[in-house]
This record gives structure tokens, sequence and C-alpha cells, in this order.
């Protein structure tokens, strides 16, 4: 925000505002009539405050999308910052929201005609947030609770430059309760595919794991115009429900407030936190604990301990929790992941899944292994197709670890030439297509923050993470493996791409980078592997990824009018130097 928008305003109008104050005064004290005797320099003058007072609620309006701040509210942060440069000024929330609502509308336009430019395929997310009732009540927000269940779709997909973008299209508040599930998630698609004019844009559907969301009929609908659409099940919603599979025996009886008193955790206002982690933290300390007969000494005769039966289940949730969350920290306790890492991490969590099947001990502890691995296969089996393409698209991959994989797996043998198969025709649709050449980019830095969906989820940039990749045995023997085996392959640029080594093995690795660098050597191959590589696998990541499927929302925007609530959000989420290029957020 120019420090002119709030500045210029504060005498510009002061002469003007005299005259009118004396016409007044003389009109009530019946000295004058009210003729119009007003100058043209009188006219220019109040234009110009008019001109001046737009300006000042269009900056204050960007500084209350980009800072989440409610602007219905009159004593708000903005009300301080303004009286800071202007202190006469007084601020009119409602010219505030229409200078909300303006600035989206105008954001709209930009972005509509920004993915429908856009040469590459796009996937949209749906989400569900909810007013989290463990932390918020009415006392502690600001004005009336008018919603607390949204549903959010997103749009995500990479860039010209190979950068991956992440945007919100629709933030509404649900319907009415007695609405189907299955028709909330498909008209809140179909609405903003029609909305956006993005018909022949669409080639992913990113959807909770676990609901029947009855979209056949909608990806029909969107392949008559376009691409075939994938449908992808979030992988952290998965996640999440493998380790319901078991949590459910360790909520029974108790036992889990038992325990949290047992141990003495701290009470935060939830008996059953949101975080998965949270809960295996706490109950593997309870197990170490155990094991050691800590519980054997006198102070702990009063609190009722679990029994021997119980015991088994937390250990059972320790254990089969505990090889989950190995894969999981990998791929989200860090930046958005691209495609490409899923792959060969799943293959570990299945493997270490078959193990404790095959070397568990224990009726209750074979149930539950055999339980949450036929959830695993389910969505395995769904996936791997993508999962498997977009693997054979990292170049530190290609095809030598799919084959490894397939080797190595008796059911899993004849999927290779299925992926091959796909990609080759995947491949030749893009060679039919009227692609043009892209063009030479330098690399852009990339935005902190862009893949984080929410301001929360930041990690601290300087923590170097641990590496997990050690105590992965199957990918261990991979890369012993690797460069041992080869396929012949003819032709364009997929043949050559197949043909050249493989990458040396490096955990950071940004794939889309490696393909915006060899975008001219492979111009076809190159736009394949961004519309691939830059499909999102799970809606959460970082800390967003251990959480139920119902994520809370900003407490801000619950006591807001649907429409502006909407504007506030999806404006949020915008790329502010490209939809409102003048300096922002300056003061």
């Amino acid at each position: 925000m120019d420090n002119g928008d709030l500045a210029s305003g504060s005498d510009s109008g002061s002469g003007s505002g005299m005259k009118k104050k004396q016409k007044l005064d003389d009109f009530v004290d019946g000295e004058h009539k009210p003729v119009d005797d007003s100058s043209p320099q009188e006219e220019e003058e109040e234009e110009d405050e008019e001109v001046v007072e737009k300006r000042r609620y269009r900056s204050m309006a960007k500084v209350a999308i980009g800072y989440s701040i409610n602007p219905t509210v009159e004593n708000s942060t903005i009300t301080d910052m303004v009286h800071i440069v202007c202190p006469t000024f007084t601020l009119d929330t409602s010219k505030l929201q229409n200078a909300i609502l303006q600035l989206y509308q105008e954001g709209k336009e930009k972005i509509k005609n920004l993915l429908k430019d856009a040469q590459g395929k796009l996937t949209l997310s749906c989400e569900w947030m909810v007013l989290g009732d463990w932390k918020w009540t009415s006392e502690d927000i600001v004005g009336p609770i008018l919603h607390q269940d949204f549903m959010v779709i997103s749009v995500y997909f990479a860039d010209e430059n190979f950068k991956m973008r992440k945007w919100i299209l629709s933030y509404h508040p649900h319907p009415p309760e007695d609405m189907k599930v299955k028709d909330v998630y498909l008209d809140s698609f179909k609405n903003v595919v029609k909305d956006y004019e993005i018909e022949s844009k669409v080639s992913t559907l990113l959807v909770p794991n676990n609901v029947d969301l009855g979209l056949d009929g909608f990806r029909k609908w969107i392949e008559e115009r376009g691409p075939n659409v994938f449908l992808i099940y979030c992988c952290s919603d998965m996640f999440r429900l493998m380790v319901d599979d078991m949590y459910k025996d360790v909520r029974v009886s108790c036992l889990m407030d038992r325990v949290r008193i047992l141990l003495g955790w701290e009470s935060d206002g939830r008996l059953y936190p949101t975080h998965w982690t949270y809960t295996l933290n706490k109950l593997q300390t309870a197990v170490d604990m155990e094991a050691k007969d800590v519980f054997e000494d006198e102070k702990y005769d009063y609190y009722d301990y679990p029994s021997d039966e119980e015991w088994i289940r937390i250990r059972t949730f320790c254990k089969l929790t505990g090889c989950i969350y190995k894969v999981a920290k990998e791929l989200f306790d860090g930046e958005y992941p691209t495609a490409n890492v899923y792959f060969h991490l799943l293959v570990e969590l299945r493997l270490m899944l078959n193990q404790e099947v095959k070397n568990g001990d224990g009726d209750y502890f074979l149930g539950k292994a055999k339980e949450i691995l036929e959830r695993f296969e389910k969505y395995w089996d769904e996936m791997f197709l993508v999962l498997a393409t977009a693997s054979v698209l990292d170049p530190r991959f290609k095809l030598k670890y799919l084959d490894f994989y397939c080797s190595k797996s008796s059911d899993q043998g004849s999927k290779a030439e299925t992926v091959v198969d796909y990609l080759r025709t995947l491949y030749s649709c893009y060679a039919a297509s009227d692609i043009r050449p892209l063009p030479e980019r330098a690399a852009e830095p990339t935005p902190r923050c862009v893949f984080y969906m929410f301001e929360d989820e930041l990690e601290e940039e300087e923590e170097k993470k641990p590496d997990g990749y050690g105590d992965f045995a199957f990918f261990q023997e991979y890369l012993k493996f690797e460069g041992c085996c080869s396929r012949e392959f003819h032709g364009l640029e997929l043949d050559s791409y197949f043909k050249e080594p493989v990458l040396e093995w490096k955990k950071d690795f940004d794939a889309l980078e490696w393909w915006r660098k060899e975008s001219s050597k492979y111009p076809i191959l190159s736009r394949v592997a961004r519309d691939i590589l830059s499909i999102p696998i799970s809606r959460g990541t970082s800390t967003r990824a251990y959480v139920a499927d119902k994520r809370e929302c900003p407490e801000f925007i619950v006591a807001l009018e649907g429409k502006l609530l909407n504007a506030m959000m999806c404006g949020e989420s915008w790329p502010a130097t490209l939809i409102w290029p003048s300096r922002y957020f300056e003061m």
C-alpha cells in the first residue's frame, strides 16, 4: 500500500470540508438559502477527494485480505493502522467490504483467464473445513457465529516455469444439513468448473479417501469436454483412517483418559487431539514407562492403570502406527511433495506392514495388522497407475525402480508394462495436440511458503530434517540393484529419456525444476511430466497431514457473510503481484 493512499487524504479535503460545514451552519442559522454556488475548482476538489477515498479503501482492502483482518469490525487493526497516518480518518466498514468485493471480482476475472489460457492441466481438490469446537467458543469470537462448516475448492497446477501453484477458487458455507454428502461435493466441483470455465482443463479430482462421492457422472461430463479425469484419493486421509482402525480400540472404556491421568499429561482442553502423531507420542511414552516397570512404584497405586489386555492394544497401536509415521514424516515434514516421491515411500510402508503380518505375535496384533494392510492394499490398487507413472517421470528412477519393485513382487509383475503402455499413450496424446515449444525461462526463486496450505504449517527453515531413508530396507536394496538391468527403446523423446542413465540418488531433488531445464530437449515429454508431477496426492501438508478429514477453518471468517468470506479467502491465496500489481502491504 502506498503511503500516499492514506496520508494524501489527511489534508487534501480540509478546505472543501470547511466550506461544506460553513454552508451547513449558514443554512441552519437561516442566513443563506441552499443554492449551488460552488465553483468548478471546488467541484474538482470534491472529485479528487472521492478518488483519494477510493484509493484508501482499496489499499485497506488489500491489507484486510492479506492479513486476514475482519473487515466488519470497526475497532480493528486496520483502524489503528489508518489512524497512525491519518488521525482524522473515520473507517466506514461497509465501504471497506465493498472494496474487498470489488478487488475479488477484478482478481477473479484475471484468475479465470489465467486458468483458461494455461497450457497445463489442472487438479481440483475439495476440503471440508469446520470451526473447531474444542478451541473456540462464542465468547472467544468477535461477532456472531454465522457458519461453522465450509466447503473449499482449490486448484493445483504447475505453471510455465514448472512451479507448483495452489489457489482457492471457492470458500463457501456448508449447505443445509439435510443435503447428501455426495451432492455437496458434486455441486461444489461442478459450480467451480462452470464458474471459471475450465471444463477442458481439469484432469484430476483430489477427494477424501473414505467417502463415496458418486462422481462418475461428473467425470463423464468433464471428459466430454477435455481430458480423461483421474480420481485421486488423499494419501494423508488414508494414513489417518489406518490409524483410526487401531485407535478405536484404545478409546473404549475411557482407556485414553486413564492413561492420560496415569502419566500426568497436561490437559490442553482436548482429551482426543486431532493430530494422531500427538496420540502416538504419548502412548509410546506410556509403553516405554510400562516396559521399565515404572508403574510398580507406590505412587501409582491410586491410579486405575491398564490391564494386560489393554496394554496389548496400546503396544499394537504404537508399533503399527509407528510404521505409518516413518513414511509419513518423510512425505509431509517438509515442503509440499510432488507426485514422484509417493510411490517408493508407499512401497516401504507396504513391505513393513506385510512384514508385521508375517512376524507378528498374538491374535489381536495380527488381526489389526491385517485390517490396516487391507485398507492400504485397496488404496494401493486404486492409485498404482498414477503413483507409478509419476515415479517413472522422476529421472532418479525412470523404469529402474518400477522394474525392481515388480521383480520382487509376484503379484505386481505385469503392472510395469501397464505403466509403460499408459505413458506411451499419454505421450502420443500430447504429441498429437497443438503444443508449442516452451520458451526458455530462467528459474524463479520459490516464494517462501508457496506450497503450504496455512500459515501455521511453517517449519523452521534452518532445522535439518531427519533422513529416514537409511531405515528403508527395500530402498537400500534398490540402490544396490540400480544400473544392473536395462531396457531397449527406440523412437522419440520418451525412448531417449529411457535410454539415458538415471541420475544419482539425491534426496533433496526438485523433479519439476529438472524438467524445466530439460524442456528444450523434451518439449512434449516435459509437459507430460509437468502435469503428472503436479498432481497433489495429499490434501494435507506438514502438520495438516496428521489431522482429521474435517480441518479447522480460520476463526475470523465465521462471522462473515458468505460472499465476503469467499472473497477474503480466495483473494488471500491468489498471487498479489499478479492480481493487484500495485505495491502490496506497504505502510
